[in-house]
């Protein structure tokens, strides 16, 4: 009884314990208001003075100030090249990327690839590769190794004149490279050929020989006139025309006389 009494006497009732204040939350989060209108108040105020100063804030740190090629240029010309190149003067470094440059040079007649190096802190390296170029094409023109029509390049060329349809371009360089290589094996060397509209061939060879080929059996008929040429007692030198357009043989007109020989 004492016992249960002392432990009744001793028991205190506990108050309801308060929410702790969330003070330091506040605090922070008005720093934070506070902070951000400061911030919005001082790009208003510095954007009106830089428009009211018309003060530039283009930086470009590393800006080009030059580029060199690699190797001299033979069919591009120098001075075109530099002239698209002036697009990237002034330019940083950082941003510029190598394949605009390249796309860019490539636009230029006579460039078929462009290596672009960055030479830090200010130049652009450019290795170049041109286009080969193989024949003259209707006059204007000058064929590159892939049949591409061009302009002409700088460089004074001593180049076949080929002529045709403007759309068969490719397929009269493939034949003159054919042509040629027949005619090398007599000494000979191409400095025409020409595909007429309905597909018939004529060539001429550096002695002043025309040659008429017709549209069959070219190959056939160009070695046929090889063999001619290399014949004993022929001289090319006499030699007008041949007409090769026979089935089985030649007609052959010379300098000196009017009337072909078969």
């Amino acid at each position: 009884m004492t016992e249960h009494k002392r432990r009744g006497q001793g028991a205190v009732p506990r108050k309801p314990s308060k929410p702790p204040r969330n003070w330091r939350r506040a605090l922070r989060l008005s720093a934070q208001v506070l902070a951000g209108g400061l911030a919005v108040a001082v790009l208003v105020v510095g954007g009106r003075w830089v428009t009211e100063q018309d003060v530039s804030l283009d930086w470009r740190p590393m800006a080009v100030t030059t580029w060199q090629v690699d190797e001299l240029l033979v069919y591009e010309d120098r001075t075109r090249l530099d002239t698209a190149m002036e697009a990237f003067r002034g330019r940083s470094l950082l941003t510029i990327a190598p394949g605009e440059v390249q796309q860019r040079l490539e636009q230029l007649p006579w460039v078929a690839e462009v290596s672009v190096t960055k030479a830090w802190p200010d130049r652009l390296q450019l290795a170049v590769t041109e286009h080969e170029p193989v024949a003259r094409w209707n006059g204007d023109q000058v064929l590159n190794s892939d049949g591409e029509p061009l302009s002409r390049p700088v460089a004074e060329l001593v180049l076949a004149e080929l002529s045709g349809p403007d759309a068969q371009a490719k397929r009269v360089m493939e034949q003159y490279l054919q042509f040629s290589r027949v005619f090398s094996g007599a000494g000979q060397r191409l400095n025409g050929v020409q595909m007429h509209r309905r597909g018939a061939w004529t060539l001429t060879l550096d002695s002043g020989i025309e040659v008429a080929l017709g549209s069959k059996d070219m190959l056939a008929r160009t070695r046929r006139v090889v063999v001619l040429l290399n014949a004993e007692g022929v001289a090319p030198g006499t030699i007008e025309y041949i007409d090769a357009r026979y089935p089985n043989g030649l007609a052959v007109g010379h300098r000196a006389s009017s009337e072909p020989s078969v």
